[in-house]
């Protein structure tokens, strides 16, 4: 898996970080261990991997990204509709609005 960013403390790297191909958002990867585990040590940050199957990537896990909820809206659909230029995704981003759900 590609890591898109990394945490780095003290000069040494410790983390990495994937970007939300839904939100554009980062969020830290966790390589060993559980869900459990992870909201040991990161509380509320620690969400569960949600891998999107239209866009084969793993999304940030937030309600508003998961597409088994929303259905697969890309980040740049979401920015050229607040723009406000017309997309493929119109009718899935009416939805996500009439859920109360944030596009950015």
């Amino acid at each position: 898996m590609k890591e898109h960013g990394a945490v780095i403390v003290d000069g040494v790297q410790s983390g990495s970080t994937q970007r939300c191909p839904h939100c554009g958002s980062h969020f830290i990867v966790a390589q060993n261990g559980t869900l459990l585990e992870a909201r040991t040590s990161l509380g509320d940050m620690a969400r569960p991997r949600v891998s999107c199957m239209k866009c084969g990537r793993l999304t940030c896990g937030r309600e508003c990204c998961d597409p088994r909820i929303h259905g697969c809206v890309p980040l740049e659909a979401r920015l050229e509709h607040v723009e406000g230029k017309k997309t493929l995704y119109d009718d899935a981003i009416a939805d996500l609005k009439s859920k109360g759900a944030p596009l950015l």
